[in-house]
């Protein structure tokens, strides 16, 4: 799998940190209270966290709690022979670890750092050992290791996230004159950002009493049949609103899309280019607004002149 510089940077610095980072934190829960007979997996993780008090940055405890409980059951039923013994290779604990990976994945997602996740895996992992029972230091540290893989993903996922809502941000609909609001994209974006993006144009359309509008698509990347839907779907939604779309920028890449969205672009209105788009829906607009006019309010403008 290929990382981003981002992603790569992230996972040099865990390597340095990993090894002590897992030391600290079962060295840490080690020396936590005993567990209370008849207590539960997931009250003795509260009150672990209470007492710990990893760094979370704000992500409230009980959120962390909400998302390690589901997984705790799944801990628990772990033999604890082999989780002693160091025979991690069976159908369980395979699962076991890859359930983890998911954890790490969420905690990234939450903003944690990893020594925060380190932290919140190891104390899940204290809280399933059951009154009596020894702590296994290697099945910590193989859950921690297996939660930090999930952790990269994640921590490059929000990334992305943050990356492509930034990129988006300018996509907003451009108001020209009275009568007409242009959406001027550019870049390589999700389909559904596209939707947004669209929907935003309409109620842009909506709140301002205008029925004319211009999509141009000249600068957008990697056209394919998702974005082709995403994007021409204005025309939907303009003709809803009683007005007319003008795309521009609808070269044989976005003609071969929209055809494998099975959108029939013939019945769209398409100009060469933008200053062409902008004159045709102003015609447009101004041809409605003529015939929108009664008679009586016609010749008044006449007199007035």
């Amino acid at each position: 799998m290929f990382f981003s510089s981002s992603t790569t940077r992230i996972v040099a610095a865990m390597q340095r940190r990993l090894y002590h980072g897992v030391l600290w934190a079962t060295q840490r829960v080690i020396g936590l209270g005993l567990v209370k007979q008849g207590e539960s997996a997931t009250e003795r993780f509260e009150a672990f966290l209470e007492d710990v008090r990893p760094p979370t940055g704000g992500v409230a405890y009980a959120e962390l709690a909400a998302e390690v409980s589901p997984l705790l059951p799944l801990l628990g039923e772990l033999p604890v022979d082999e989780r002693t013994r160091g025979d991690y290779e069976s159908f369980g604990f395979r699962e076991c670890f890859a359930v983890l990976t998911l954890l790490g994945r969420r905690l990234a997602l939450l903003d944690l750092t990893p020594t925060a996740a380190i932290q919140v895996v190891a104390l899940a992992v204290r809280s399933i050992e059951r009154p009596q029972e020894t702590f296994s230091r290697e099945f910590a540290q193989r859950a921690v290791e297996a939660s930090m893989e999930g952790f990269v993903l994640g921590r490059e996922e929000r990334s992305a996230q943050t990356a492509e809502a930034r990129a988006s941000k300018p996509l907003r609909p451009l108001r020209i004159g009275d009568a007409v609001f242009a959406l001027i994209l550019s870049g390589v974006h999700e389909p559904a950002v596209l939707s947004e993006c669209v929907d935003a144009l309409g109620r842009a359309m909506l709140n301002s009493d205008v029925e004319m509008a211009v999509v141009d698509v000249t600068q957008i990347g990697d056209p394919n049949r998702e974005r082709a839907t995403a994007i021409f779907a204005a025309d939907e939604i303009t003709r809803m609103l009683g007005g007319v779309c003008v795309f521009t920028g609808v070269d044989a890449r976005w003609r071969a899309a929209a055809a494998d969205a099975r959108i029939p672009l013939d019945e769209l209105q398409i100009a060469l280019d933008l200053r062409g788009a902008v004159a045709a829906a102003q015609a447009m607009a101004a041809g409605a607004n003529d015939m929108a006019k009664p008679t009586w309010r016609a010749l008044l403008d006449r007199l007035r002149r």
